[in-house]
Protein backbone atom coordinates (compact mmCIF):
# COMPACT_ATOMS: atom_id res chain seq x y z
CA UNK A 1 0.00 0.00 0.00
CA UNK A 2 1.43 3.62 -1.04
CA UNK A 3 2.16 6.21 1.65
CA UNK A 4 2.12 9.75 1.20
CA UNK A 5 4.34 13.10 3.25
CA UNK A 6 1.88 14.81 5.35
CA UNK A 7 1.41 17.69 2.88
CA UNK A 8 0.76 15.69 -0.32
CA UNK A 9 -3.17 16.18 0.02
CA UNK A 10 -2.97 19.55 0.68
CA UNK A 11 -5.77 21.64 -1.56
CA UNK A 12 -2.77 23.35 -3.29
CA UNK A 13 -0.82 19.74 -4.42
CA UNK A 14 -4.55 19.44 -6.53
CA UNK A 15 -5.80 23.14 -7.58
CA UNK A 16 -4.57 24.43 -10.54
CA UNK A 17 -6.83 26.73 -11.20
CA UNK A 18 -10.45 28.02 -10.60
CA UNK A 19 -12.95 30.05 -11.86
CA UNK A 20 -16.20 30.42 -10.43
CA UNK A 21 -20.08 32.07 -12.11
CA UNK A 22 -21.97 32.89 -9.06
CA UNK A 23 -25.41 33.87 -10.63
CA UNK A 24 -27.32 32.32 -7.41
CA UNK A 25 -30.40 33.78 -5.92
CA UNK A 26 -30.69 34.25 -2.12
CA UNK A 27 -33.31 32.78 0.40
CA UNK A 28 -34.08 29.07 -1.45
CA UNK A 29 -32.30 25.56 -0.20
CA UNK A 30 -29.31 24.76 -1.54
CA UNK A 31 -28.29 21.55 -3.15
CA UNK A 32 -23.93 21.20 -4.23
CA UNK A 33 -23.66 18.65 -7.20
CA UNK A 34 -20.46 17.81 -8.36
CA UNK A 35 -19.09 16.15 -11.28
CA UNK A 36 -15.65 14.98 -13.10
CA UNK A 37 -14.90 15.17 -16.66
CA UNK A 38 -12.80 15.66 -19.34
CA UNK A 39 -13.04 18.35 -21.95
CA UNK A 40 -14.45 16.26 -24.56
CA UNK A 41 -17.39 15.42 -22.41
CA UNK A 42 -18.44 18.66 -20.51
CA UNK A 43 -20.91 19.21 -23.28
CA UNK A 44 -22.28 15.26 -22.26
CA UNK A 45 -22.31 16.51 -18.55
CA UNK A 46 -24.32 20.07 -19.78
CA UNK A 47 -27.22 17.42 -20.63
CA UNK A 48 -27.27 16.11 -16.79
CA UNK A 49 -26.87 19.32 -15.41
CA UNK A 50 -30.19 20.97 -17.05
CA UNK A 51 -32.01 17.47 -16.14
CA UNK A 52 -31.12 18.72 -12.60
CA UNK A 53 -31.81 22.39 -12.55
CA UNK A 54 -35.34 21.33 -14.82
CA UNK A 55 -36.40 18.57 -11.81
CA UNK A 56 -35.41 21.11 -8.88
CA UNK A 57 -36.49 24.61 -9.72
CA UNK A 58 -37.65 25.32 -5.87
CA UNK A 59 -33.80 25.11 -4.90
CA UNK A 60 -30.48 26.64 -5.53
CA UNK A 61 -28.00 24.49 -7.47
CA UNK A 62 -24.26 25.15 -7.23
CA UNK A 63 -22.37 22.45 -9.49
CA UNK A 64 -18.74 22.23 -8.85
CA UNK A 65 -16.81 20.68 -11.81
CA UNK A 66 -13.57 19.14 -11.91
CA UNK A 67 -11.58 18.59 -14.78
CA UNK A 68 -8.25 18.14 -16.28
CA UNK A 69 -8.59 20.71 -18.51
CA UNK A 70 -11.11 22.79 -20.46
CA UNK A 71 -11.77 24.83 -23.59
CA UNK A 72 -12.51 28.55 -23.74
CA UNK A 73 -15.80 27.66 -25.33
CA UNK A 74 -17.18 25.31 -23.01
CA UNK A 75 -16.49 27.49 -19.81
CA UNK A 76 -18.45 29.86 -21.54
CA UNK A 77 -20.99 27.38 -22.18
CA UNK A 78 -20.64 26.67 -18.91
CA UNK A 79 -21.43 30.43 -17.93
CA UNK A 80 -24.61 30.51 -19.93
CA UNK A 81 -25.80 27.88 -18.06
CA UNK A 82 -25.28 29.84 -14.38
CA UNK A 83 -26.92 32.69 -16.30
CA UNK A 84 -30.17 31.06 -17.35
CA UNK A 85 -30.84 28.70 -14.42
CA UNK A 86 -29.79 31.77 -11.92
CA UNK A 87 -26.72 29.06 -10.42
CA UNK A 88 -23.70 28.28 -9.16
CA UNK A 89 -20.96 26.96 -11.03
CA UNK A 90 -17.36 26.43 -10.25
CA UNK A 91 -14.93 24.82 -12.65
CA UNK A 92 -12.09 23.28 -10.93
CA UNK A 93 -9.00 22.56 -13.20
CA UNK A 94 -6.57 19.96 -11.31
CA UNK A 95 -2.99 18.87 -11.17
CA UNK A 96 -3.47 15.49 -12.72
CA UNK A 97 0.17 14.40 -10.86
CA UNK A 98 -1.02 13.29 -7.39
CA UNK A 99 -3.46 10.70 -9.66
CA UNK A 100 -0.45 9.56 -11.85
CA UNK A 101 0.15 6.54 -9.68
CA UNK A 102 -3.88 5.31 -10.09
CA UNK A 103 -3.97 2.55 -12.08
CA UNK A 104 -6.32 2.43 -15.61
CA UNK A 105 -8.27 -0.44 -16.60
CA UNK A 106 -10.85 0.67 -19.49
CA UNK A 107 -8.53 2.85 -22.30
CA UNK A 108 -11.21 4.95 -22.68
CA UNK A 109 -11.27 6.19 -19.39
CA UNK A 110 -8.70 8.70 -18.05
CA UNK A 111 -7.78 9.36 -14.38
CA UNK A 112 -9.83 12.55 -14.45
CA UNK A 113 -12.25 9.31 -12.83
CA UNK A 114 -10.43 9.42 -9.80
CA UNK A 115 -11.13 12.95 -9.18
CA UNK A 116 -14.13 11.90 -7.11
CA UNK A 117 -11.74 10.48 -4.08
CA UNK A 118 -10.55 14.04 -3.74
CA UNK A 119 -13.45 15.95 -4.24
CA UNK A 120 -14.34 16.25 -0.66
CA UNK A 121 -11.00 18.23 0.54
CA UNK A 122 -12.57 20.77 -1.85
CA UNK A 123 -15.73 21.16 -1.91
CA UNK A 124 -16.03 21.33 2.31
CA UNK A 125 -15.39 24.82 2.05
CA UNK A 126 -19.06 25.48 0.40
CA UNK A 127 -21.16 22.81 2.37
CA UNK A 128 -20.84 19.42 5.29
CA UNK A 129 -22.68 16.91 1.61
CA UNK A 130 -23.11 16.68 -1.73
CA UNK A 131 -24.45 14.30 -4.76
CA UNK A 132 -21.77 13.30 -6.94
CA UNK A 133 -23.23 12.53 -10.23
CA UNK A 134 -21.48 10.64 -13.19
CA UNK A 135 -22.00 12.81 -16.59
CA UNK A 136 -23.48 10.00 -18.42
CA UNK A 137 -26.67 10.41 -16.03
CA UNK A 138 -30.17 12.12 -16.24
CA UNK A 139 -32.31 13.63 -12.87
CA UNK A 140 -35.74 12.79 -13.57
CA UNK A 141 -37.48 14.39 -10.27
CA UNK A 142 -36.86 16.51 -7.54
CA UNK A 143 -33.56 15.50 -5.20
CA UNK A 144 -35.12 16.17 -2.06
CA UNK A 145 -35.43 13.26 -0.48
CA UNK A 146 -31.74 12.29 -1.23
CA UNK A 147 -30.48 15.34 -0.36
CA UNK A 148 -32.34 15.11 3.03
CA UNK A 149 -31.68 11.18 3.77
CA UNK A 150 -30.29 10.05 6.72
CA UNK A 151 -26.79 7.86 6.28
CA UNK A 152 -27.00 6.16 9.40
CA UNK A 153 -23.27 7.74 10.17
CA UNK A 154 -21.76 6.74 7.01
CA UNK A 155 -19.50 8.80 4.97
CA UNK A 156 -21.38 7.67 1.81
CA UNK A 157 -24.44 6.56 0.32
CA UNK A 158 -24.78 4.79 -2.84
CA UNK A 159 -26.70 2.02 -4.93
CA UNK A 160 -25.74 -1.58 -4.98
CA UNK A 161 -24.98 -3.09 -8.23
CA UNK A 162 -27.22 -5.56 -9.66
CA UNK A 163 -27.03 -9.16 -7.77
CA UNK A 164 -25.27 -10.77 -11.10
CA UNK A 165 -22.26 -7.96 -10.77
CA UNK A 166 -21.94 -7.97 -6.71
CA UNK A 167 -21.44 -11.79 -6.67
CA UNK A 168 -18.38 -11.01 -9.52
CA UNK A 169 -16.99 -7.77 -8.43
CA UNK A 170 -16.79 -8.66 -4.65
CA UNK A 171 -15.89 -12.39 -4.99
CA UNK A 172 -12.90 -11.02 -7.64
CA UNK A 173 -12.02 -8.03 -5.06
CA UNK A 174 -11.81 -10.67 -2.07
CA UNK A 175 -15.17 -8.52 -0.55
CA UNK A 176 -15.43 -9.46 2.86
CA UNK A 177 -18.69 -8.34 3.20
CA UNK A 178 -20.08 -9.58 -0.45
CA UNK A 179 -21.33 -6.13 -1.06
CA UNK A 180 -20.43 -4.15 -3.87
CA UNK A 181 -21.68 -0.31 -4.97
CA UNK A 182 -21.92 2.01 -8.22
CA UNK A 183 -20.33 5.22 -7.31
CA UNK A 184 -21.98 6.90 -10.38
CA UNK A 185 -24.14 8.27 -8.14
CA UNK A 186 -23.14 8.75 -4.33
CA UNK A 187 -24.53 11.07 -1.70
CA UNK A 188 -21.42 12.35 0.12
CA UNK A 189 -21.11 13.47 4.03
CA UNK A 190 -17.95 15.57 3.84
CA UNK A 191 -17.34 15.54 8.11
CA UNK A 192 -17.99 11.70 8.17
CA UNK A 193 -16.11 10.90 5.09
CA UNK A 194 -12.87 13.00 6.52
CA UNK A 195 -13.07 11.31 9.72
CA UNK A 196 -12.51 8.22 8.20
CA UNK A 197 -9.69 10.07 6.45
CA UNK A 198 -11.54 7.53 3.37
CA UNK A 199 -9.73 9.92 0.58
CA UNK A 200 -6.28 9.26 2.68
CA UNK A 201 -7.07 5.14 2.33
CA UNK A 202 -8.35 5.26 -0.98
CA UNK A 203 -4.70 6.80 -2.50
CA UNK A 204 -3.24 4.55 -0.45
CA UNK A 205 -4.59 1.93 -3.65
CA UNK A 206 -1.81 3.84 -6.07
CA UNK A 207 0.48 1.25 -7.56
CA UNK A 208 -1.22 -1.37 -7.02
CA UNK A 209 -1.15 -4.26 -9.74
CA UNK A 210 -3.69 -3.32 -12.87
CA UNK A 211 -4.98 -7.21 -12.75
CA UNK A 212 -6.11 -6.48 -9.00
CA UNK A 213 -8.50 -4.75 -10.71
CA UNK A 214 -11.90 -4.80 -12.36
CA UNK A 215 -12.62 -1.33 -12.75
CA UNK A 216 -10.92 1.98 -11.96
CA UNK A 217 -12.30 4.36 -8.84
CA UNK A 218 -15.59 2.13 -8.41
CA UNK A 219 -13.12 -0.27 -7.36
CA UNK A 220 -11.04 1.40 -4.95
CA UNK A 221 -14.12 3.19 -3.28
CA UNK A 222 -15.42 -0.79 -2.99
CA UNK A 223 -12.31 -1.93 -1.18
CA UNK A 224 -12.43 0.71 0.99
CA UNK A 225 -15.85 0.86 2.13
CA UNK A 226 -16.12 -3.13 2.14
CA UNK A 227 -19.83 -2.36 2.55
CA UNK A 228 -19.65 0.28 5.46
CA UNK A 229 -21.27 2.59 2.98
CA UNK A 230 -25.14 3.55 2.98
CA UNK A 231 -26.81 1.53 0.45
CA UNK A 232 -29.62 4.41 -1.00
CA UNK A 233 -32.76 2.85 -2.98
CA UNK A 234 -32.09 2.00 -6.39
CA UNK A 235 -34.89 4.84 -7.52
CA UNK A 236 -31.61 7.15 -7.25
CA UNK A 237 -29.13 4.84 -9.84
CA UNK A 238 -31.45 3.32 -12.41
CA UNK A 239 -28.78 1.67 -14.85
CA UNK A 240 -28.97 0.97 -18.21
CA UNK A 241 -30.34 3.99 -19.03
CA UNK A 242 -33.88 3.40 -17.19
CA UNK A 243 -34.37 -0.31 -18.05
CA UNK A 244 -35.06 -1.34 -14.88
CA UNK A 245 -37.13 1.29 -14.05
CA UNK A 246 -40.11 0.97 -11.81
CA UNK A 247 -42.25 4.35 -12.31
CA UNK A 248 -40.59 6.07 -9.88
CA UNK A 249 -36.88 6.52 -10.86
CA UNK A 250 -34.94 9.69 -9.25
CA UNK A 251 -31.66 9.46 -11.60
CA UNK A 252 -31.29 7.31 -14.65
CA UNK A 253 -27.72 6.36 -15.47
CA UNK A 254 -26.72 4.89 -18.69
CA UNK A 255 -23.92 2.52 -17.23
CA UNK A 256 -24.11 0.07 -20.14
CA UNK A 257 -22.58 0.17 -23.86
CA UNK A 258 -24.96 2.27 -25.09
CA UNK A 259 -25.70 5.77 -24.81
CA UNK A 260 -28.48 8.76 -25.52
CA UNK A 261 -26.29 10.72 -27.11
CA UNK A 262 -25.45 8.03 -29.46
CA UNK A 263 -29.43 6.68 -30.59
CA UNK A 264 -32.77 7.19 -29.15
CA UNK A 265 -34.02 3.83 -28.53
CA UNK A 266 -36.36 4.33 -25.48
CA UNK A 267 -38.16 7.13 -24.05
CA UNK A 268 -35.58 8.01 -21.45
CA UNK A 269 -33.30 8.46 -24.43
CA UNK A 270 -35.96 10.80 -25.76
CA UNK A 271 -36.27 12.96 -22.45
CA UNK A 272 -32.23 12.69 -22.23
CA UNK A 273 -32.04 14.40 -25.92
CA UNK A 274 -34.82 17.23 -24.48
CA UNK A 275 -32.03 18.20 -22.20
CA UNK A 276 -29.14 18.64 -24.73
CA UNK A 277 -31.59 20.34 -26.68
CA UNK A 278 -32.37 22.86 -23.59
CA UNK A 279 -28.66 23.19 -22.99
CA UNK A 280 -26.31 25.77 -24.80
CA UNK A 281 -24.22 22.68 -26.27
CA UNK A 282 -24.53 21.65 -30.03
CA UNK A 283 -28.32 19.83 -29.84
CA UNK A 284 -27.69 15.97 -31.65
CA UNK A 285 -29.79 15.12 -33.91
CA UNK A 286 -28.84 11.67 -34.72
CA UNK A 287 -31.21 8.73 -33.75
CA UNK A 288 -30.50 5.43 -35.49
CA UNK A 289 -27.44 3.82 -34.20
CA UNK A 290 -23.86 3.73 -36.01
CA UNK A 291 -23.57 1.29 -38.74
CA UNK A 292 -21.30 -1.15 -37.14
CA UNK A 293 -21.28 -4.88 -37.30
CA UNK A 294 -20.93 -4.97 -33.56
CA UNK A 295 -23.91 -2.27 -33.43
CA UNK A 296 -26.22 -5.20 -34.99
CA UNK A 297 -28.86 -5.52 -31.96
CA UNK A 298 -28.78 -2.12 -30.99
CA UNK A 299 -30.92 -1.88 -34.93
CA UNK A 300 -33.07 -4.25 -33.37
CA UNK A 301 -33.86 -2.18 -30.41
CA UNK A 302 -34.31 0.66 -32.21
CA UNK A 303 -36.62 -1.18 -34.60
CA UNK A 304 -38.94 -2.14 -32.20
CA UNK A 305 -38.64 1.37 -30.48
CA UNK A 306 -39.61 2.94 -33.18
CA UNK A 307 -42.54 0.39 -34.36
CA UNK A 308 -44.15 1.39 -30.85
CA UNK A 309 -44.06 4.94 -31.61
CA UNK A 310 -45.90 4.30 -35.14
CA UNK A 311 -42.80 4.28 -37.82
CA UNK A 312 -43.59 0.88 -39.67
CA UNK A 313 -40.78 2.28 -41.97
CA UNK A 314 -38.15 2.04 -39.54
CA UNK A 315 -38.77 -0.80 -37.86
CA UNK A 316 -38.32 -2.22 -41.24
CA UNK A 317 -35.31 -0.54 -41.60
CA UNK A 318 -33.51 -1.56 -38.19
CA UNK A 319 -34.59 -5.18 -38.77
CA UNK A 320 -33.21 -4.77 -42.33
CA UNK A 321 -29.58 -3.82 -41.09
CA UNK A 322 -30.40 -5.67 -37.75
CA UNK A 323 -29.72 -8.78 -40.07
CA UNK A 324 -27.01 -7.54 -42.49
CA UNK A 325 -24.70 -6.40 -39.67
CA UNK A 326 -25.41 -9.84 -38.07
CA UNK A 327 -24.14 -11.51 -40.32
CA UNK A 328 -21.29 -9.24 -41.02
CA UNK A 329 -20.64 -9.60 -37.25
CA UNK A 330 -20.32 -13.48 -37.20
CA UNK A 331 -18.58 -13.55 -40.17
CA UNK A 332 -16.04 -11.14 -39.16
CA UNK A 333 -15.94 -8.89 -42.18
Amino acid sequence: MKEFVDTFFDVNNFIVSKLKYEYSSDGKKEYHITYNVNDDFIPIMGASMISVLENNQDATLVFHIFTDGYSKENAKKIEEVAKKWNCTCIIYKLNMEPFHDFHIKVERFSRITYARLYMPKIVKEYTSRYIYLDADTMCVASLDKIWEMNLHGAPMGAVSERASAVDYRAGYLHLKGGKYFNDGVMLVDIPCWEQQHITEKAFSYQCEPRKRFLGQSQDVLNLVFDGTNFFLPDDYNVYDGGEYDRGHSVIVHWTGRRKPWQMVVSSFDEQWRKYNTLSPWPTITNIRPVKKPENYHDFKYWGRYRKEKGYIGDYLTGMFWYGILKIRYKLGI
